[in-house]
């Protein structure tokens, strides 16, 4: 995937906010890249317009050569079946369809059906750990599991590109990790790429890149630390720092820092505290 040059305005005038600001990028089969950056940085913005969901102001956005921001807008969604998968962090499931017919529902799109499209439908299911559930109404599974069904569903068709917006967002901490490592079995072992937006920097542990997206502009990251109250991942050279018994910690604001401050035994361990 290559992008050049990504810029897209909403409003005009005095009122014109500048969502996405002269990216450029290139990600490369195989590769996980994650883009950080605060709420309202314009990481869902850019990340739709890779995926062909939203038309930028200017720039180009190529997927396995295909420019897709000079194709016509009725030629774009069966680029995107065949090119890109999507994982949401709400899973956009249809709630009145099982797991296995919601995959189903994906490849009929992509043009595959009857017992091929039921058979692909199980297979990617089950190598997902889902072969015990393929007949479970969607609206009673698990938040994990529910994750699962829309990461089978984006790989349904085979694309190369899998973009996820928050895909850890609505998880527990053990099923986020699922999806995290499922995630890069997929770049991995699948050889697709993967593009993630997140604030959850557990997603860092895998991430082959790590970039930073803030005012829409992609930002070298540096180094990234995490506050030990509220766990946000910042960059060093901007979080506030304190020292306490010999060590520096860092936090995104003063009042984090205060509150660290106030009773460090509650973030740190004993003997740090």
């Amino acid at each position: 995937m290559e992008a050049q040059g990504l810029t897209k305005v909403f409003g005009s005038g005095p009122a014109a906010v500048r969502a996405v600001d002269g990216v450029d990028l290139t990600v490369r089969r195989g590769e996980i890249l994650l883009i950080m950056g605060p709420s309202g940085s314009g990481k869902t913005t850019l990340l739709t317009i890779i995926g062909g969901l939203l038309r930028p102001t200017s720039g180009s956005v190529r997927i396995n050569g295909y420019d897709i921001t000079s194709m016509k807008e009725s030629q774009l969604p069966a680029v995107r079946r065949r090119l890109v998968g999507f994982v949401f962090q709400s899973f956009n499931l249809l709630e009145s369809l099982n797991a296995l017919e919601n995959v189903e529902v994906a490849l009929n799109l992509g043009g595959k059906g009857g017992r091929q499209a039921r058979h692909e439908a199980e297979r990617a299911l089950t190598d997902l750990g889902m072969g015990e559930r393929l007949r479970f109404n969607a609206r009673k599974l698990s938040g994990g599991e529910k994750q699962r069904v829309s990461i089978a569903r984006a790989l349904a068709n085979e694309p190369q590109l899998i973009l996820a917006d928050e895909p850890t967002a609505n998880l527990d901490s053990k099923h986020g990790h699922e999806v995290v490592v499922l995630l890069r079995d997929v770049a991995k072992n699948q050889g697709r790429t993967v593009i993630i937006v997140s604030h959850d920097h557990r997603i860092r542990e895998v991430a082959d890149r790590v970039l930073w997206l803030e005012d829409g502009r992609i930002k070298d990251i540096g180094k990234l630390v995490h506050d030990p109250v509220c766990g946000m991942a910042v960059e060093e050279a901007d979080a506030v720092a304190q020292s306490h018994k010999g060590s520096t910690y860092y936090f995104c604001a003063d009042g984090c820092r205060r509150e660290f401050l106030d009773d460090p035994s509650a973030f740190v361990g004993e003997e740090a505290a």
